[in-house]
C-alpha cells in the first residue's frame, strides 16, 4: 500500500505546471553519419515485416509501414512546422484471423488545420477478463468477432495554441462469440454487443508541445464528448467523455521528463468492448490489452527519456491506474500498476520519429513492446 501511495504521488507531481510556457530547449545533436542515413532511408521507403505467436492467434504474420513527415507552408519557418503522420499495418495469423488498420494524422496549413482518419478491419480474437478493476486472471474468455471501424476529424486552431474540432467514429461489431478458454465466468450479454456504434463528437485541444510526435518541452490538453445515438444509427446510446493531459520538462539538454493524466467516464448504455480500459502499448504498457474494463478510467504514468549513443535513446517508466462503475467507486489500494524500460531508434531525424522498444513488469508477469513513436 505504501510502495503505491508514493508512486502515486510522484507519477501526479507534474500536474502543478501543466499550463506553464513552453519552454526553449535545442534538439539534441545527432551523429550524421552514413549509417544512421541509410537506417533512415529504410524506414522511410520500405515496410517492415515481423512475425510473432500468442496461444490466442497462433503464429502472426505482419507488415507495417510508418512515415513522419511536413508538409511545408511558405507562412511558417520548417523548424516550426508541426510533423504529420501516416501508419499502416496489416496482420494475419495461422487461423486465418486478420487485422488491417490505418492512421493518417495530417497537420497543415502552417499549423492552422489537423485533419485525422482511422480504419480498422479485423477478424481478431481478444481475451476478456470481465468488467471490473477485481477481475481474476483465471475467469478470462476469449472472445472472437469481427469489427469495421472508420473514425474522421477535424481540428481548427482558432486562437494562439487552442483547436476547436469535431469528430464521426462508426463501428460495426459482427459476429461476436466466446471461445471457451478455462474459464469459470459466462457472460449471457457478450452476443448482445452485435451492431453499429456511430457517434458525433466535439473536443478542445490546447497544442504546446514543441514537437506533437515526440515533445521534449511544452503541455498538451485534450477534453472531448462523443455522443452514441439511435438517431445516427447506432445501437447503443451512450456517451464518453475524456481528458488527456501531458507536460513535458526538460531540465538538461539531454534528460526529457513527461507525465500524463488520462481519464475517460461514460454512461448510458454502453456495450462491453467499449467500455474505457486499462492495459495496451500506450497507457499502463505493464497491464495486457484491455485487461480491466468498466465505465470509468483514470492513470497516470511518469517516463524519463534520456540518449544512450549515437541514434539510440532510452526511457524509464513507471505507470497506475484503476477502472471503477463511477469516480465514487475508486479505493486508495484499488491501483495497478506497472514500471519498465524500453530504448528507441532514431528514424527520422526531421520529425524524431522512432522505433520503440519496451519491456514492461506488472504484478502478475511482463510484457515486450514493439511499435513506433513514444506512448504520449
Amino acid at each position: 500500500m505504501i510502495k503505491k501511495a508514493l508512486l502515486l504521488l510522484i507519477l501526479l507531481s507534474f500536474s502543478y505546471n501543466l499550463f506553464s510556457q513552453k519552454q526553449d530547449i535545442s534538439p539534441v545533436g545527432i551523429k550524421n553519419d552514413k549509417v544512421a542515413s541509410i537506417i533512415e532511408k529504410v524506414f522511410k521507403y520500405f515496410p517492415l515485416p515481423f512475425a510473432g505467436y500468442s496461444t490466442e492467434t497462433s503464429t502472426v504474420f505482419g507488415i507495417t509501414k510508418y512515415n513522419g513527415f511536413k508538409i511545408k507552408s511558405h507562412k511558417l519557418a520548417d523548424s516550426l512546422i508541426q510533423p504529420s503522420s501516416v501508419l499502416l499495418y496489416g496482420y494475419y495469423t495461422l487461423n486465418n484471423q486478420y487485422k488491417i488498420y490505418t492512421n493518417i494524422d495530417l497537420m497543415h496549413g502552417a499549423n492552422k488545420f489537423n485533419s485525422k482518419f482511422e480504419f480498422l478491419l479485423l477478424d481478431y480474437p481478444s481475451l476478456y477478463f470481465g468488467i471490473g478493476n477485481n477481475t481474476k486472471e483465471d475467469n478470462k474468455v476469449l472472445i472472437d468477432f469481427k469489427n469495421i471501424m472508420l473514425s474522421p476529424s477535424f481540428d481548427y486552431n482558432f486562437y494562439e495554441q487552442m483547436y476547436i474540432g469535431a469528430k464521426y467514429t462508426f463501428n460495426n461489431f459482427i459476429d461476436v462469440k466466446p471461445i471457451e478458454i478455462d474459464t469459470l465466468i459466462r457472460d449471457k450479454n457478450i452476443t448482445d454487443n452485435e451492431g453499429v456504434q456511430s457517434a458525433i463528437g466535439i473536443r478542445f485541444i490546447r497544442e504546446n508541445r514543441d514537437n506533437r510526435i515526440r515533445a521534449r518541452a511544452g503541455s498538451y490538453v485534450s477534453i472531448s464528448f462523443d455522443a452514441y445515438t439511435h438517431l445516427l444509427g447506432s445501437a447503443h446510446d451512450y456517451t464518453s467523455f475524456v481528458m488527456d493531459l501531458r507536460k513535458y520538462y526538460t531540465p538538461d539538454p539531454r534528460i526529457t521528463i513527461a507525465g500524463q493524466f488520462y481519464t475517460e467516464i461514460k454512461s448510458g448504455d454502453v456495450p462491453i468492448q467499449s467500455m474505457a480500459v486499462l492495459g495496451g502499448t500506450e497507457r499502463m504498457r505493464g497491464i495486457y490489452e484491455n485487461r480491466y474494463r468498466d465505465k470509468t478510467v483514470s492513470m497516470a504514468q511518469l517516463e524519463l527519456r534520456f540518449p544512450i549513443f549515437w541514434i539510440i535513446g532510452g526511457t524509464t517508466f513507471a505507470d497506475l491506474g484503476q477502472v471503477a462503475p463511477s469516480y465514487g467507486d475508486f479505493t486508495a489500494d484499488g491501483f495497478k500498476y506497472g514500471y519498465g524500460a524500453g530504448l528507441r531508434l532514431l528514424i527520422d531525424k526531421e520529425t524524431s520519429s522512432v522505433l520503440r522498444f519496451d519491456l514492461s513488469f506488472r504484478e502478475d508477469g511482463h510484457s515486450i513492446f514493439i511499435g513506433f513513436n513514444e506512448a504520449f
